[in-house]
């Protein structure tokens, strides 16, 4: 259920398993949609930071609630003055990442493709929402090494410090950092076999070809304690840390080159569907299964490309929001697939009404 959420007044739906399509003129309310199920599970929308954007205009505030198929309830509600709540079971959420505990999600639009040609922050988020749902003391050691790492960037900008004072924050960024590395690299190793598993599915495509290697943040013939203590007189220099975890980085590479420059947009797009996909199957195999938002798939990847990615995605998703200009388009990948993937949940978007679409058997 929600309500004033861009140009949704109210929507009430029962979504189906397996795949659900939502098909409309641009502009009708489906990407709003699908960012709705997003900040249920983030608190925050995939397209701004800024809620007050997202509310309906001449609302006060918006309301996101949904229930898992396990029964637990969540819930979110954000004012156009600032602030709002995050509800699980109908009890205030200690923070937004215990819904991102509950309802991973993995978003395909237009913004995801920027993976390969991005700057090493959008993979190293990648990397990082992977780790968050396979290694639950990650993101304790991840904060804690943040909290060093703010610390001592704020001794390195006053000048003329005393050595010991930054060896302090040293030793804790040392110790914190090596645990987020170890994390990382465990996650790295399990998604770089779930990858290497779906480029060959790809045959001879110049996909299948590319090389996918993880990079700590810090020379790897150094721990990273004596890095720190090596890098201090360019770090103030600078005014920063230049090194550590914050600096980690995936490459994809094509016979040493980077992969973007080799790969046809088509194909990166496809790369960017198969990492993305190799995340989700990381995660399945812990024990959970990933929900996929798909924006206008038909729009990004040609039919022989998402029937490939229908079925990758039919492995290892527990189910999936689609949206589509035309109907049957949207709906040709998934019906060559197995139940219940091959009998997609219709539903019309016009105006920002949302309407259920009856299926041949609702109608008998």
């Amino acid at each position: 259920m929600l309500s004033n959420f861009r140009n949704i007044a109210h929507a009430d739906l029962t979504l189906g398993t397996g795949v659900n399509l939502f098909c409309g003129k641009n502009g009708s309310g489906k990407t709003s949609l699908l960012e709705a199920v997003h900040m249920l599970s983030s608190g925050r929308s995939f397209r701004t930071r800024h809620h007050s954007s997202v509310i309906q205009e001449g609302s006060g505030q918006l309301t996101v609630f949904g229930q898992l198929a396990g029964g637990t309830t969540l819930g979110i509600e954000r004012l156009a003055s600032g602030g709002g709540r995050i509800r699980v079971n109908h009890g205030d959420a200690e923070s937004s990442s215990q819904l991102a505990a509950l309802l991973p999600l993995q978003v395909i639009n237009s913004e995801s493709f920027s993976a390969l040609d991005g700057g090493p922050g959008v993979r190293r988020r990648l990397l990082d929402w992977t780790v968050f749902h396979v290694e639950h003391s990650f993101i304790r050691a991840w904060k804690n090494y943040q909290i060093a790492l703010k610390q001592r960037n704020a001794l390195l900008r006053r000048g003329k410090i005393d050595p010991s004072s930054l060896a302090v924050w040293e030793q804790r960024m040392a110790a914190t950092g090596v645990e987020v590395d170890h994390f990382r690299s465990q996650a790295f190793a399990a998604l770089s076999a779930a990858l290497r598993g779906l480029q060959g599915d790809l045959g001879d495509s110049p996909v299948s070809r590319v090389d996918f290697s993880y990079r700590r943040g810090w020379r790897k013939e150094l721990d990273l304690g004596e890095a720190l203590r090596l890098s201090r007189e360019g770090d103030m220099a600078q005014g920063h840390t230049r090194i550590g975890p914050q600096r980690a980085d995936l490459r994809f590479t094509v016979a040493g080159e980077p992969a973007h420059n080799i790969l046809s947009r088509g194909q990166q797009k496809m790369l960017v569907c198969a990492l993305r996909t190799a995340m989700a199957e990381v995660v399945r195999q812990r024990g959970d299964k990933p929900v996929f938002l798909v924006d206008d798939l038909p729009a990004e990847l040609d039919e022989e490309n998402q029937q490939q990615f229908a079925r990758w995605v039919s492995r290892c998703s527990g189910q999936v929001l689609v949206t589509g200009i035309d109907a049957e388009a949207t709906a040709r990948p998934w019906r060559g697939l197995e139940s219940p993937w091959n009998t997609p949940t219709m539903f019309h978007v016009e105006h920002g009404k949302i309407t259920a679409v009856p299926t041949a058997g609702d109608r008998q």
